[in-house]
């Protein structure tokens, strides 16, 4: 069974790395594993990477809303998911990559909640950038990461509603979730 924390395990052990495929997309393929972690809630469109090269970050997009599927003639996986980005959806395939190494956490989640709840959240979560959000980077490229750090990406105050995107394990991200609720 593939969860995200044995992805890697899975990948290596997987018998067929280098496949031709020119199969078609919808008909020949099943889906075999959902990347999506639901439970913290709304995910980002926040795109972030490592400085090693080596290193893919399911939770970063597009690969937070992929799904992975299996050839059924050929056995050859990809990660499909769908691109809404200004047009028409549109499934957009990426093969798997054998050689990087996939990171299960950190993910980015969209939050939003009342502005009158960011003292709260800033004691409970540390996020001390939200005192000056001038100086929160803006919601824009790909951003470089440190895995072990947690980030805020896009400050935006509209209304008596807040929101940003944080980058952050998926423990945080459920305790985030939770705190926008309540």
């Amino acid at each position: 069974m593939i969860i995200l924390e044995n992805i890697n395990e899975f990948f290596n052990e997987y018998p067929l790395k280098q496949v031709q495929c020119g199969h078609t997309v919808f008909t020949d393929y099943e889906k075999i594993f959902e990347v999506f972690d639901g439970s913290f809630g709304y995910l980002s469109y926040l795109e972030f990477k490592s400085e090693e090269d080596s290193e893919i970050f399911l939770g970063s997009y597009p690969l937070n809303g992929a799904e992975i599927w299996k050839c059924k003639k050929c056995g050859k996986l990809k990660f499909f998911y769908t691109e809404t980005g200004g047009h028409f959806p549109q499934t957009i395939t990426i093969d798997v990559d054998f050689d990087k190494n996939y990171k299960s956490d950190p993910f980015a989640k969209s939050v939003s909640f009342h502005k009158d709840k960011v003292n709260s959240f800033i004691e409970k979560f540390g996020f001390n950038e939200l005192k000056d959000p001038r100086n929160i980077q803006k919601f824009n490229d790909i951003h470089i990461i440190e895995k072990d750090k947690k980030y805020i990406f896009g400050y935006n105050a509209y209304d008596d509603k807040i929101t940003f995107n944080v980058v952050a394990n998926r423990n945080v991200l459920r305790e985030i979730f939770e705190f926008e609720k309540s």
